[in-house]
């Protein structure tokens, strides 16, 4: 895991000291060494944090003839199966590291088919002196992140945007990115909330020609991948394929010349991989929990109950809420531009705790979406069963609802209700894009914000839910969760917690085997009735308590909504005063003057939407300081 920047400069005038800079502001994600490459038109900077081949990994590498050089950022997993292919066709290896297996790669296959042999999560930049071409490419899935900006004469390219500097002044707001952000609270690729940045999509290759000439091109096509590949209807089959590549991947993941261990929420999903890793391991494994004070969010004894099963080194420490609080402004404007999702907080906090004894640790992240964990699966379950309700009744219960204050008790059934009601109507695209949809909708942000910063983004995400044609409704509703949410949103948040504490972090659920089969397995599979990630459980249930099994999910939350009555009321108001919204002409104030209003008198519960805001106003404040 490390942090990568480059430039690629069409008037041949080498610029080392912004190449520094760049990766100066870098260190975070490697904190163990630099390297830089730069001469005539080509600048590619390295920052390590050092996991495997601690001696001779350093970068940036070379190919034994100097003919390429690449600098790299992330895991290839099956980098000894390449390397034993390699060694059959002849090449020498200077090192033990997976670096120098995709340079090889490069000059046995060529670039694309190299790509398509990868697995594991990566961006890179490789230029080959001969024919005098940059490539840069991200992983399948977009585990790792890529920006990159150009003016009249360079590329730069970068893992962060914080590498650019104050170079990142000169951009106005994206429109199409303030719009992603406001309903998903998040931006996904392309888009960023700077007009003129972008980040590489995901399975994407960059290709720049000794002339400048840009090409990009796309080397791993998901959807197609899934069509193409059948899977058996028979469950006992599927059981035992699912636990022959999970486990596999899980053991590749576990490759490392440091210290790791797992984050363990106590959930299915973090506890199918540390038992599993801890079956693997030959000696008791590191899993870390954060507790919470607060009992309505803490999930510490489920995490103790696998820890005393798989007998872990298990660390556990327990916050208040109150010292969360306090680092608010420095977790989320490190993500350098505005990011919605509040489970960032406590993550830094797990991280943290994590990076005081390991390097590297193994998380359960992305089986919800694969698996169908998430309750927005089950929406057109709940939505149909009330519109089988008489018309008269469903206008009564309505009323009903609507007198019902929110507060602590209330809240999350009455937030779940209210989805059913105002989703009753919807088409199946719609209300799969509305349950996306955490913050605005589409009609509140277009009342929120001035008529010409409004711009339509559903048309986009369709194109990723109608991609997988006649499938099931599920498998498209999974499938654009991948191709949004995961890049967009659970990555970049993994990622950039981790990253922040210098910490690497692996997710076997990601693999592409993996992928492929769940989006290929029977809906009915996947959820059964109303129990999500049925073959999940039902593949693992040998080897985790009985009481794990039937856990509801509870998420990683943080009540932002009781913050925002007490210990953030005065900062809220001061952000969102009436002077400062409009001075910046980007929001309608007397939707702003409601939103509060409703929020702190209990009428409604407007946490996600005062949250996205106050993340967003955190970060137009930092943006030209």
């Amino acid at each position: 895991m490390c942090g990568i920047a480059g430039y690629f400069n069409s008037t041949g005038i080498e610029d080392p000291a912004f190449l520094k800079d760049m990766c100066d502001r870098l260190t975070l994600r490697g904190p163990d060494a630099q390297g830089f490459y730069c001469k005539d038109h080509i600048g590619l900077g390295h920052r390590r944090l050092s996991i495997i081949d601690l001696a001779t990994g350093d970068q940036p590498m070379y190919s034994i003839d100097r003919k390429v050089v690449i600098v790299f950022n992330g895991e290839i997993y099956n980098f000894q199966e390449l390397k034993n292919d390699l060694v059959i066709l002849g090449y020498k290896f200077q090192t033990t590291s997976d670096t120098e297996v995709i340079i090889n790669c490069y000059l046995a296959w060529g670039i694309n088919e190299t790509l398509q042999k990868l697995e594991g999560m990566f961006a890179f930049a490789l230029y080959d002196l001969i024919k005098n071409e940059l490539y840069i490419a991200r992983d399948k899935f977009g585990e790792k992140p890529l920006y990159y900006y150009e003016d009249d004469s360079s590329i730069y390219f970068a893992s962060e945007l914080k590498a650019f500097g104050d170079q990142l002044k000169k951009f106005p707001i994206d429109v199409v990115g303030l719009n992603y952000f406001l309903t998903l609270t998040y931006i996904p690729a392309p888009y960023t909330i700077y007009s003129g940045v972008k980040k590489l999509e995901p399975s994407t290759l960059l290709t720049i020609s000794s002339n400048g000439i840009k090409k990009i091109t796309k080397y791993y096509n998901f959807e197609l991948a899934i069509k193409q590949n059948s899977v058996t209807e028979n469950f006992v089959d599927c059981k035992h394929e699912l636990k022959q590549i999970l486990t596999e991947s899980i053991r590749k993941r576990m490759i490392s010349d440091v210290p790791l261990g797992t984050f363990l929420s106590g959930g299915i999903d973090s506890s199918i991989v540390s038992t599993i890793m801890s079956q693997i391991s030959n000696q008791p494994i590191n899993t870390f929990s954060i507790g919470f004070k607060e009992k309505t969010y803490d999930e510490s004894r489920r995490a103790q109950l696998i820890a005393t099963h798989i007998k872990s080194n298990h660390t556990v420490h327990y916050l208040d809420y109150k010292d969360v609080v306090s680092m608010v402004d420095e977790i989320i404007l490190y993500y350098d531009e505005p990011f919605g999702d509040s489970s960032a907080l406590p993550s830094y906090y797990v991280a943290k705790l994590a990076r005081e004894k390991v390097k590297v640790v193994l998380t359960g992240d992305c089986a919800d979406e694969l698996f169908g964990g998430y309750d927005k699966y089950l929406g057109s379950f709940y939505v149909n069963k009330y519109r089988r309700i008489p018309l008269k009744l469903q206008k009564l219960f309505e009323r009903l609802v609507l007198k019902i204050p929110h507060h602590r008790t209330t809240n999350a059934l009455l937030r779940k209700i209210k989805k059913i009601i105002n989703n009753v109507s919807l088409s199946e695209f719609d209300l799969h894009y509305n349950l996306m949809s955490l913050a605005f909708n589409d009609e509140e942000r277009f009342s929120l914000l001035q008529s010409s910063l409004y711009k339509e983004i559903k048309p986009e995400i369709k194109k990723f839910y109608d991609a997988l044609g006649t499938s099931p409704l599920l498998e498209k509703s999974q499938f654009t969760d991948v191709r949004t949410v995961l890049e967009g949103d659970m990555l970049v948040k993994v990622d950039r917690i981790c990253m922040m504490n210098s910490l690497e972090a692996r997710v076997p659920f990601l693999d592409s085997k993996i992928a492929e089969f769940a989006l290929r397995l029977p809906s009915d599979f996947k959820i059964k009735g109303k129990n999500k990630k049925y073959i999940l459980k039902e593949t693992f249930k040998d080897i985790l308590p009985k009481k794990t099994l039937g856990y509801s999910k509870k998420g990683f939350g943080v009540p932002v909504d009781y913050w925002f009555k007490n210990e953030l009321r005065d900062e809220l108001e001061n952000l969102l005063r009436k002077e400062r919204i409009e001075q910046q002409g980007i929001f309608d104030y007397r939707i702003i003057a409601k939103l509060m209003d409703e929020h702190m008198s209990g009428r409604e519960n407007h946490k996600s939407k005062l949250w996205n805001l106050y993340v967003f106003q955190k970060w137009y404040d930092n943006k030209w300081n």
